[in-house]
């Protein structure tokens, strides 16, 4: 009889969190909605990718490095719990050529899965880089899933790029699922960000059934709480670092957010940004040389709109960021996702920001779209042309300045 109890709770428990989570408005009111600035002259294509693009950065004048991963089967289908899901991988965008390039991970262990979310340069020389990779590493037995840092050493010639794996750095299953944004400011330290409060709960799906269930209310709980967390306001999103030789991870203070995103480091004047999306901010923190893992903060600036992940151009002195949407917007987007409705009736704005720095993080260009593409995760300039990515469609999209 007890069991029967507990599982018909367990079930009630599921149940009310699906409700809640689907029908946020309900609960929490609905988020303003952005208003469409006109672009004139504007001319967008797009450009097929094999998976969503997460992070881009700009290598070359020609090339961006960008991290592919199949966010919404990880996240919304909750397909972490298979190892049968599609890995992930390193692409480079070849601007001239319009192409999309998988670039092979030489030496990396062939039965080491790679899902890359975060992914950070730093340059040793005009032609060698070390390239670290946040690894939502999903594994054949879903209990033993963690968080990783990848590290690669990324040699560029002409338009050619060979990545050469080296190690990983493993930050634990409390982190798995968590992790956002990372960004190494030397060659032993690095900060990364954690999004969500509560890891990815995992379990394996051949478990006693009693076991499935503990975990499925689990994880809608998580989602839940996010989701209040979000709504309420509450702060329990943080930066870190990690020091490579200690192996320690450090909690920055006063980097509380309600969900910590993208990082941008200034290796030139030792500054760190950090978005803290849906709050329309960033914070600035000052990296001390010679204590580069305790980040102070210096400055927090306000955005226009809500961003994901930003880049900072270190020859124009200029951050740019692509516009992310409402919560709301991206929990519909979930939602028409599971339902394999491809996102035709939803709508939901993007665009990209940009802040000048040397005039005092005054907005310098700004722009908002609707439609062209969902769910929008990077944005960055080059010249005439803005390059967005998105976690939900597996393309880019190009805006073109006549």
């Amino acid at each position: 009889m007890e069991t029967k109890n507990s599982i018909v709770l367990i079930v009630i428990a599921l149940f009310l969190g699906l409700y809640i989570q689907y029908n946020q408005n309900l609960f929490f009111g609905s988020n303003t909605q952005l208003n469409e600035i006109n672009i004139s002259n504007r001319d967008f294509s797009h450009i097929k990718s094999q998976l969503p693009i997460s992070h881009m950065i700009k290598l070359t004048d020609n090339l961006l490095i960008c991290s592919g991963i199949d966010i919404p089967k990880i996240y919304i289908k909750k397909e972490y719990l298979s190892s049968n899901i599609e890995n992930g991988g390193i692409y480079l965008y070849n601007i001239k050529k319009k192409e999309f390039e998988k670039i092979s991970l030489d030496n990396y262990p062939k039965d080491l899965p790679i899902h890359p979310h975060g992914i950070s340069l730093y340059q040793i020389d005009s032609d060698n880089y070390y390239l670290y990779v946040i690894n939502h590493l999903i594994r054949d037995d879903p209990t033993k899933n963690e968080e990783k840092i990848e590290k690669f050493n990324l040699n560029i010639n002409k338009d050619k790029i060979t990545l050469y794996y080296k190690n990983s750095f493993s930050l634990s299953q409390n982190y798995f699922g968590t992790v956002n944004s990372i960004a190494a400011v030397n060659n032993n330290v690095i900060y990364f960000t954690t999004e969500n409060y509560f890891s990815l709960p995992c379990y394996s799906l051949n478990d006693e059934n009693y076991i499935k269930y503990f975990y499925l209310v689990k994880y809608q709980l998580y989602q839940l709480f996010n989701i209040v967390f979000q709504k309420l306001n509450i702060k329990k999103s943080y930066l870190y670092s990690y020091d490579i030789d200690k192996q320690e991870i450090n909690l920055i203070n006063n980097s509380e957010g309600i969900s910590n995103r993208g990082l941008a480091y200034d290796s030139k004047n030792s500054i760190l940004y950090m978005v803290r999306a849906f709050e329309k901010d960033i914070k600035i923190f000052e990296i001390s040389r010679n204590v580069p893992n305790n980040a102070l903060l210096i400055k927090k600036i306000k955005t226009i709109y809500n961003m994901e992940n930003i880049y900072y151009d270190e020859e124009n002195e200029k951050i740019y960021g692509g516009i992310y949407g409402s919560i709301n917007e991206l929990n519909e987007l979930d939602k028409s996702y599971l339902s394999n409705e491809d996102y035709k009736d939803i709508t939901v704005f993007g665009g990209f920001e940009e802040i000048d720095v040397q005039k005092g993080y005054d907005i310098s260009d700004i722009m908002l779209f609707k439609n062209e593409l969902k769910g929008i995760s990077s944005g960055i300039k080059n010249n005439n042309n803005i390059f967005f990515s998105s976690t939900y469609q597996n393309e880019l999209l190009i805006y073109t300045k006549k």
